[in-house]
């Protein structure tokens, strides 16, 4: 079994493309910028001599500084309305930039990347942060909602970074539409009361994802053959059935496990053509799962490994490297965990 890593950010919502330039001046932007891709480079060697294969990265996210100032979104009411940001923006150049960076480093160390364009909190109720209305965290749903504005983002945004991705294909492990977009679905109140942040009714979330997963899919090798499989970052397991994770065209199935409502991690029952992975899993304890507890054996990273393995999944991805919360705990009794299960030898002998 593969083992790979959620990054999943150093930055969120400002890891590619230009930060706000009320946090990073112009004067300090290039100082920053390669002060950053060192400690990428860093990461990366270490999760490479470690054994791990693949990164996972939140590209976009919350997407804070795509649209910034005059180009963030806008409130209306008791609705934010947002535009894709127009063709031949500044921002579109430094995306692709930081994009190709990360994926000539995976080349460079022999890793695989696993990017997902944005994350669900894309569509939470905008938050003006430092009180400034020019620097928006979210409040971008119009981008899944309105098929013009859909169209322009895919266009602009998500086929020039499949278009990068085809000259580094072998270091592409997956591509990754949405991270969990069962959060921001509209649901019936009993009370009447709407939840600010589910702003996305099911079917044109699964029109949005279908949409994207084809521009994903029906890039093509010289073979005929896809390039990249596609995925979609499920919650849940039981969401690839109810989501209708095959319909939708994914190719690269995809659920997350935390032990939830304190059920087993279900068995692997993918194809080896269109398999399924765990996206992600916490590598603290936080939950006990409950494989484990029957068995009597310890939650460590190890033997969640060895559960995940046993379960039949091809690869598995552990929550995380970077994020400060109580899933993850990445501290050097987790690397020796790692490097014990993987056969690595280590940083001391990494090139």
């Amino acid at each position: 079994m593969n083992i790979g890593i959620n990054y999943p950010w150093i930055d969120y919502g400002w890891d590619f493309g230009d930060p706000p330039s009320a946090w990073v001046s112009a004067e300090n932007l290039s100082s920053w910028r390669e002060q950053k891709r060192r400690h990428i480079e860093d990461d990366f060697r270490h999760f490479a001599s470690h054994g791990i294969f693949a990164v996972r990265w939140f590209l976009l996210a919350d997407g804070m500084n795509y649209g910034i100032g005059e180009l963030a979104p806008e409130q209306k009411g008791d609705e934010w309305t947002f535009d894709p940001l127009p063709a031949g923006h500044p921002f579109y150049k430094q995306l692709c930039d930081d994009f190709e960076f990360v994926l000539q480093t995976c080349a460079k160390y022999g890793l695989k990347f696993f990017p997902s364009l944005i994350d669900f909190h894309w569509c939470h109720h905008g938050t003006a942060l430092d009180g400034s209305p020019g620097i928006i965290k979210g409040g971008r749903y119009d981008i899944v909602r309105d098929p013009m504005k859909r169209q322009a983002f895919f266009e602009r945004v998500l086929d020039p970074l499949l278009e990068i991705s085809m000259h580094y294909q072998d270091s592409i492990y997956a591509w990754e539409l949405i991270n969990e977009p069962e959060w921001v679905i509209r649901k019936l109140s009993l009370i009447g009361k709407k939840d600010v942040n589910r702003n996305v009714s099911i079917r044109v979330m699964k029109e949005f994802i279908a949409e994207g997963i084809s521009r994903i899919n029906m890039k093509l090798l010289p073979d005929g053959r896809s390039a990249f499989r596609s995925s979609v970052g499920f919650a849940h397991w039981d969401a690839m059935d109810k989501w209708d994770s095959i319909g939708l065209g994914i190719t690269l199935h995809q659920f997350h496990y935390y032990a939830q409502e304190n059920c087993d991690l279900p068995p692997h029952t993918y194809s080896d053509e269109y398999p399924c992975v765990v996206g992600e899993f916490a590598t603290a304890t936080e939950r006990d799962w409950p494989d484990l507890t029957s068995l009597q054996q310890e939650q460590t990273v190890a033997n969640r490994l060895r559960c995940v393995e046993e379960k039949g999944y091809p690869a598995c991805f552990m929550w995380s490297a970077r994020a400060m919360d109580v899933a993850t705990s990445w501290t050097a009794d987790e690397h020796r965990e790692i490097l014990a299960f993987t056969g690595a030898t280590g940083p001391d002998s990494a090139a």
